[in-house]
């Protein structure tokens, strides 16, 4: 890979990391059409987890022998915490795109009770772990519209910078949890049919009323980027004792 290649490549690490559209605002589209589709089951009796027991729930050491779990970014309560809000339809062209570009960031367009964003993974294979805490039900609404969206949605440009992404495609539902959608797109670098584009796959798995969002970038342009089995497993695990446990 030549140096201008890896440059642009690790800028587009740098991008993916940070996010671009999970950014403040309500909820302004989706949850009308979405009303009839919440399965209430796993929801009514599962625990709506706090900011401090979703900290509480990152896997660990303990979960995960030779984990390595890091911070991201400065939240509102230490780094890496609160740093999730609502995103708004208006921020993602075309906007169907909007649950698409939303979960890309860990983000939807509901308001979350609590958030924890970090990068973790043992020595190699590592993921942006994201941890949602919604109200009751709205986290079956994220799913059920993000799921609708990659009907439809092929691409989109979302965000201040007007990131693009292309080739969006639905892959193998997640098996953990109580449900989940999982996809992947690229990120559009260097525009062109020979131009740089960069592999990203994202895995969205409920648990009660709280998601666990993982997102991966390839390390190369060459390869597919591949999310940590060992992660999603011990998460979930994780999650679901918090979830399914009495207050």
């Amino acid at each position: 890979m030549s140096k201008a290649i890896r440059r642009t490549h690790l800028a587009a690490l740098a991008l993916v990391t940070i996010g671009m559209t999970a950014c403040g605002g309500g909820h302004d589209g989706g949850a009308s059409a979405a009303k009839g589709a919440v399965s209430r089951g796993t929801e009514q009796n599962a625990r709506v987890l706090s900011q401090r027991q979703l900290e509480d729930a990152v896997v660990g050491g303990h979960d995960l022998p030779g984990v390595q779990v890091e911070g991201i970014g400065a939240g509102t309560k230490g780094i890496g915490n609160g740093v999730i809000h609502a995103a708004r339809r208006s921020n993602t062209n075309p906007s169907l795109c909007a649950p698409v570009s939303a979960a890309v960031d860990g983000a939807s367009g509901y308001t979350p009770v609590g958030s924890v964003q970090r990068i973790a993974g043992r020595k190699g294979h590592s993921a942006i772990l994201t941890l949602v805490s919604y109200r009751s039900a709205d986290a079956d609404r994220v799913i059920n519209e993000l799921r609708t969206a990659l009907m439809s949605c092929k691409g989109y440009s979302a965000g201040p910078t007007k990131a693009t992404y292309e080739d969006v495609e639905a892959t193998s539902d997640p098996s953990q949890g109580d449900g989940g959608v999982a996809f992947r797109l690229k990120l559009v670098m260097q525009p062109g049919e020979d131009g740089l584009k960069v592999s990203i796959s994202v895995t969205v798995i409920r648990h009660g009323s709280t998601l666990a969002i993982y997102k991966v970038a390839a390390d190369t342009p060459e390869t597919t980027a591949s999310i940590p089995a060992d992660l999603v497993n011990a998460q979930s695990k994780v999650l679901d004792a918090a979830v399914h446990t009495p207050a």
